[in-house]
C-alpha cells in the first residue's frame, strides 16, 4: 500500500473579532496570513490529502463577506494540490452548500456520518459532525442522553470496522470533544457529545479531530489528534499557538505527526502591582514582547489602583509590535464578595451577555435582539 501524506488542520473561525467587550479586533488579515503558509507547506510537501475537521467558518449566520470569500480561495487553491475534504463544526454557515457552486468535484462537504471512499488514494474517512444533545432530547429526555448517543456512537464505529478494506487506510474525521481534555476547553456535558478514549475502537489508522483549539496528540487505540486552531483566540490558554499537522501514514505502522506553528501572534498577560506612568507600562511591554509579529496584550491591574483615567490612557496603548486589547480590574475575592452579592449592575447585562454569545458560539442577531429586548424592558420599568 502506498504510504499517505495528509494535512490535517481545523477551527480557522474565519471572520473571529476577537475582544468585542475590550478593544474589538478584527483577525482576518492575521487569519489570511497564516492560510498562506499553510497553502504554501501544502504544495511544497505535495500532500496528498487535505482535511479539514470543522469550524472553518466563526459566525453560524451571515459570516463576513470577506470571509466567505477568503475560504472559498483558499479551500479552491488546497484542492489544485489535492483533494478536500471539510467536515461541518458547530460553528460552520449554515448555508454552506451556497459555496459548493463554486467548488471544484474534489472538494468534499460533510454533513452526516456517511462513509467516504476514495480509491485512488487508498481512504476510507469516517466522519462525526458535531452532535448537539438537542437533537436528540425529543427521543429521548432525561439525564440518560448523553449515555445513550456516547453509546449510539459506540455502536456505529464498530458497525463501520465491517466496512474495512484491508487495502485502505481507515481515517476517523470528528469535530467532537473527547472527555479526557474537556478542562482545556470551553466545552460542556449538557450541550454536546462527549466521547472517552475508551469509547474509541482498534483498527482505525488515525483520527483527525477538531473542536478543541490546542495541539494535543492522544494515544488511544489509535492515534487521535487536534491540529490547534488558525490563530490563539482569547487569554484562557495564553501559551497556544495557532497552527495546523502533516500527518504520514505508512501501512502498519503508527502515524507520523508532525505539527507547523504559526508565529503570526502571540497573547501576553501583565500583572500591574503599583501605578505606573505610560512610558513605564510600555517599556514593561516591550521587554516582555514574543516572536510572534503581533502581540495582543492583556493587563491586571489592582482595581483599587485603577482610575478612569489611568484606564483610559492604558487601552490607547500600542507600538509596532504590539497592542492593549484588555485593561482588567482584578478585585480581592473576600474583600469584595459581600458588595457583589448585595449589589448587581443591571446595566452591564448587554454586555456580560455578549461575553457569555462569544463564548457559547451564539450568532450576532441573538446578541442583537437580546439588546432590544433589555432595552424595551428598561423602558417599560421607567414609565
Amino acid at each position: 500500500m502506498k504510504p499517505l501524506k495528509i494535512l490535517h488542520t481545523a477551527d480557522w473561525h474565519l471572520g473571529l473579532v476577537s475582544w468585542k467587550s475590550h478593544r474589538e479586533i478584527d483577525r482576518l488579515e492575521e487569519q489570511r496570513e497564516c492560510l498562506e503558509k499553510l497553502t504554501r507547506v501544502a504544495r511544497d510537501e505535495r500532500v496528498d490529502l487535505v482535511l479539514h475537521a470543522g469550524d472553518l467558518f466563526h459566525q453560524y449566520y451571515h459570516p463576513p463577506r470577506e470571509a466567505i470569500q477568503l475560504a472559498a480561495e483558499v479551500i479552491v487553491e488546497l484542492a489544485e494540490v489535492a483533494p478536500f475534504v471539510w467536515l461541518i463544526g458547530n460553528h460552520d454557515w449554515y448555508a454552506v452548500e451556497a459555496l459548493q457552486r463554486v467548488f471544484p468535484k474534489n472538494i468534499t462537504v460533510i454533513r452526516d456520518m456517511e462513509p467516504r471512499t476514495f480509491p485512488e488514494l487508498g481512504v476510507t474517512i469516517f466522519p462525526i459532525p458535531y452532535l448537539p444533545l438537542s437533537r436528540f432530547l425529543a427521543d429521548h429526555p432525561g439525564e440518560t442522553v448523553q449515555a445513550m448517543v456516547r453509546d449510539r456512537l459506540r455502536r456505529t464505529m464498530e458497525e463501520w470496522k465491517r466496512l474495512f478494506n484491508p487495502r485502505h487506510f481507515h481515517i476517523l474525521l470528528g469535530h467532537l470533544t473527547v472527555e479526557e481534555l474537556a478542562f482545556y476547553a470551553e466545552a460542556n456535558a449538557s450541550r454536546e457529545v462527549f466521547l472517552k478514549k475508551a469509547d474509541f475502537p482498534h483498527g482505525f489508522s488515525y483520527g483527525a479531530l477538531g473542536h478543541l483549539h490546542g495541539y494535543t496528540v492522544l494515544e488511544a487505540p489509535f492515534s487521535l489528534c487536534y491540529p490547534s486552531s488558525l490563530v490563539p483566540e482569547n487569554f484562557k490558554n495564553p501559551d497556544q499557538k495557532g497552527g495546523f499537522v502533516l500527518v504520514e501514514l505508512v501501512f502498519g505502522e503508527k502515524p507520523r505527526i508532525h505539527p507547523v506553528f504559526f508565529e503570526s501572534s502571540a497573547l501576553l498577560s501583565i500583572d500591574l502591582e503599583k501605578p505606573l506612568g505610560v512610558l513605564e507600562v510600555r517599556r514593561l511591554i516591550e521587554e516582555r514582547l514574543r516572536n510572534g509579529r503581533r502581540n495582543y496584550v492583556r493587563l491586571r491591574i489592582p482595581g483599587e489602583m485603577l482610575s478612569p483615567e489611568w484606564f483610559t490612557e492604558l487601552r490607547r496603548l500600542r507600538g509596532e509590535r504590539f497592542e492593549v486589547v484588555v485593561v482588567e480590574a482584578v478585585w480581592d475575592e473576600e474583600e469584595h464578595r459581600e458588595s457583589d452579592q448585595a449589589s448587581f449592575d443591571v446595566a452591564a447585562l448587554p454586555e456580560l451577555f455578549a461575553r457569555f454569545a462569544e463564548e457559547e458560539g451564539l450568532s450576532e442577531d441573538v446578541v442583537r435582539l437580546f439588546e432590544v429586548y433589555y432595552h424595551r424592558a428598561f423602558e417599560e420599568e421607567q414609565e
